[in-house]
Parts: structure tokens; sequence; C-alpha cells
């Protein structure tokens, strides 16, 4: 897989499992699951009586591990159909720098693209904000009050680890580039950008902005690179300080 697959399209069987295996569909699943057969669920596999608070925490539990349990699954399945996602430029070991799939060149890149792209986002961020009064974006919401009930770790694995694979590989990797096409087309980083964006369920123009915005520069850093590989990196990144601040407050 890190040798990358030959470049091919992406037919309705490859469509049909990433989906199926995605972050989106997988939280939905195992939120339906613990529904049915929570008090089974614990008492069984974590020998924890189930009580009547823990109701309330099983959409918690459903998006902490349908997010975790979609990354094998998706990576698998990248595997198993040989999906042409990660290394789409088949660089060698020799040529790969850091990460296999990103030149030194596509990190010269990164190391000046995120902080100015990311810089320029804040900067509308603020002014959106001193226009139209802040906004607490529901997705934002949800993601911080789990912070009472899961632990840090978990709340590590999913945010820093997973997610910014998991959602690259679906909205980048699959929605960006068209398969056999090694350069990804305008036309597809708006719709990976407004996908992306609207996934993230946004309530008002700010968090349009927030979240389409956001989707936006990690769809241009794979663009320009070629690469799924650096718009994880700066995903990674993004939700890596994102993480930091939530623990500071």
């Amino acid at each position: 897989m890190l040798d990358g697959y030959s470049l091919r399209k992406y037919d309705w069987k490859d469509w049909t499992l990433m989906i199926i295996t995605s972050s989106l569909v997988l939280q939905v699943v195992v939120t339906l699951v613990l529904s049915l057969y929570g008090p089974f669920i614990f008492n069984r596999f974590f020998n924890t009586p189930f009580t009547i608070e823990m109701l309330d925490l099983i959409p918690v539990y459903g998006t902490i591990y349908g997010t975790i349990i979609s990354l094998p699954l998706t990576l698998w399945i990248i595997y198993k159909r040989k999906i042409p996602l990660f290394n789409r430029k088949q660089l060698t070991k020799n040529q790969s720098f850091i990460l296999r799939g990103l030149s030194k060149e596509d990190w010269k890149f990164l190391l000046f693209y995120i902080p100015s792209s990311y810089t320029v986002y804040v900067l509308g961020e603020n002014l959106l904000i001193n226009l139209l009064g802040p906004s607490d974006p529901v997705n934002q919401i949800a993601v911080e009050s789990m912070f009472e009930y899961v632990p840090v770790w978990q709340m590590f694995l999913m945010i820093v680890i997973v997610a910014p694979i998991a959602e690259e590989l679906l909205f980048r990797g699959m929605l960006l580039f068209s398969g056999d096409q090694r350069e990804a087309t305008w036309l597809r980083v708006c719709i990976s950008s407004l996908a992306f964006g609207f996934v993230h369920t946004p309530t008002d123009l700010l968090s349009i902005y927030t979240y389409v915005g956001m989707g936006l520069i990690f769809s241009y850093a794979a663009k320009h690179t070629q690469t799924v590989e650096a718009s994880i990196v700066y995903h990674f990144l993004n939700n890596l300080l994102g993480f930091i601040v939530i623990l500071a407050l």
C-alpha cells in the first residue's frame, strides 16, 4: 500500500465499501447497536452494569467507537481493493521524505502553506465574528462535551489520529481525485470542500465558513502536492492544535 497502487478510476464497489466503512456511517451503526444491545454488551464485554444514566451517553460512545473502528476497516478496504489513495505519485523510499508519498518539495510547500493559509483563515474567521458576532458550532460543542465522559486518550485517538486520516481518505482521496488522474480539478476541490463542510453540520454563516473553509485549505494542500498525505498532515496539525486548546480551557 505504501508503494502506491496503479492509478485507476474508482468503481461503485470502491465507493460503496469506503462509504460503509466511513466514520459517518459507523457512528450511526455503533449508536444503534448500543441502543439495542447496550445492557448485554456492557455486562458481557466490559463487566459493567448498564444504568439508566448511560442511555444519555450512547450517542457519545457511538461517535467515539464508530470513528475509531472506521480507520482499520477503511485501511483494510483500501488494501483489499487496491484503491490508489496512498502515495499516488508512487514515490520510492529515496524520493520520499519523512512520510512515504511526500517529497522534500512537498514538505517545503507545506512549511510555507500551512502557517500562511491558516493565518488567512483565522483572520477571515475573526472578521466574520466582528461582523456577525460569536457563534458556537454544534459540532464543536458536541466534541467539547465528550471530554466530560470520555478518557483523554480516547479523545486524542479519535480527534488527532483517526479523524484526520479517515476523513481525508474519504473527502480528499475519494472526492478530490478521480482515481486515474493525478491532479484534482477545481470543481472537485469545491465539491470536496462543500461536502466536508456540511457533514460537520454548520448552523449559521460563521460555522459554514469554519468548516467549508477548513475543507478548502485541506483540499488545496492535496491538489497542489497531488497527495492525500499532505491534507492528512494539515488536518492532523489543525486537530492537534484544537485538542490542546480544549485541554487548556
